[in-house]
């Protein structure tokens, strides 16, 4: 059975994208929730700062943060793989 990909219209393709910010939020909200139970702490950015934070919401400083990179429009970033 072939199945024909239904056609959206530009204003149900709008609409669409108007949620990925939403769900892109929820997503990392949920995502440091789950690694901060499974674990028990977590490593993040505050203020500059890489922090590790428990379960109990206590912050322990670990290391300055560095500062991110600014890319110029058309610039390639070769990323590199870290293997655990």
């Amino acid at each position: 059975m072939i199945v024909k990909p239904k056609k959206l219209s530009d204003g149900e393709i709008d609409a669409l994208e108007r949620t990925v910010p939403d769900l892109a939020k929820l997503a990392t909200k949920a995502a440091y929730a789950r690694a901060l139970s499974g674990n028990e702490s977590v490593l993040l950015i505050d203020s500059g700062d890489l922090v590790r934070v428990t379960l109990d919401g206590s912050k322990t400083f670990v290391a300055k943060g560095k500062p991110r990179r600014k890319v110029k429009v058309g610039e390639t970033i070769t990323v590199r793989r870290v293997e655990a």
